[in-house]
């Protein structure tokens, strides 16, 4: 009790402060700022009801005590929260973690969730595929590399560590899907990977755009090229997704938003969420 109504204070604070910005017309204040924060509360504020740190007796009971519904908001709202209590069914970890063992989406989020604005051991000019490949590899994805020619095959996905030098390791030593949202969304489907709606997105998936048509007078991207890649990192009960990312950096906040950036920046996009399902172990 003394938890959830510490919850309700730091909530009702956090609203207040929102309260007062209701009358904004800047849409870069809007969508960059007051929306990102409006996120980051919406989670704290799930983060807040559960019973993190507490005896295992005590979060078994609490677990026992929401129905079904609520067991499936809290594993997609919140999922590296919930797999670190101790005292659960071993069926929750299993669930949220992924159940054909390829890919532990728990440690993908982890890693999209630390390392958002943090610079990777190598990084590219455009570093969100990098970005996203990185968290596969957290999440334990195994590369698959050509048997003559390593990351340089056609159908590769992987990095080797290279020999220091960046404009070299980048070329010689990742294959062309590790570093580009183009190849990397290809990949993926091409080797067991699925495209899912909207409605059914969850932690772990990858979110790539789309360019639907070229505006010369935006600066957008080619007609139909795949540009952009995140890591959905939290899927809060009212349906919107989260997205992480780099380029920009970008933790836990709105894919709605970003589209709406992406859509007055560049003219119109189109939304693909892959789920990976590696086929090749």
């Amino acid at each position: 009790m003394r938890q959830a109504s510490q919850a309700d204070k730091k909530a009702s604070a956090e609203l207040d402060k929102l309260a007062t910005k209701i009358n904004v017309s800047d849409t870069n204040v809007a969508h960059n700022y007051i929306e990102t924060e409006t996120a980051h509360l919406e989670i704290d504020m799930i983060r807040g009801s559960i019973p993190v740190g507490k005896d295992p007796h005590l979060v078994r009971a609490w677990w026992d005590g929401l129905t079904p519904e609520q067991h499936k908001a809290l594993m997609l709202a919140d999922p590296v929260t919930i797999a670190d209590l101790t005292g659960l069914p071993d069926d929750v970890g299993k669930e949220i973690r992924g159940r054909d063992g390829k890919i532990d989406r728990v440690e993908m989020v982890r890693y999209a969730l630390d390392h958002w604005n943090k610079p990777d051991d190598l990084k590219f000019e455009n570093n969100c595929a990098n970005f996203a490949s990185s968290a596969l590899e957290a999440g334990g994805m195994q590369k698959k590399f050509d048997t003559w020619l390593g990351p340089r095959g056609d159908n590769t996905w992987g990095r080797e560590s290279g020999i220091g030098i960046d404009w070299w390791d980048q070329r010689a030593y990742h294959s062309r899907s590790w570093a580009s949202a183009k190849y990397l969304r290809n990949f993926l489907t091409d080797n067991g990977g699925e495209e899912v709606p909207r409605s059914q997105a969850r932690p772990g998936d990858l979110i790539f755009y789309e360019q639907v048509a070229e505006d010369p007078g935006k600066g957008g991207e080619p007609q139909g090229e795949t540009y952009h890649a995140a890591v959905v990192t939290s899927v809060t009960p009212d349906g919107d997704i989260k997205l992480s990312q780099h380029t920009g950096e970008w933790q836990n906040v709105s894919l709605e938003a970003r589209e709406h950036v992406a859509t007055r920046n560049h003219g119109e996009q189109r939304i693909h969420i892959v789920r990976p399902h590696p086929n090749w172990y």
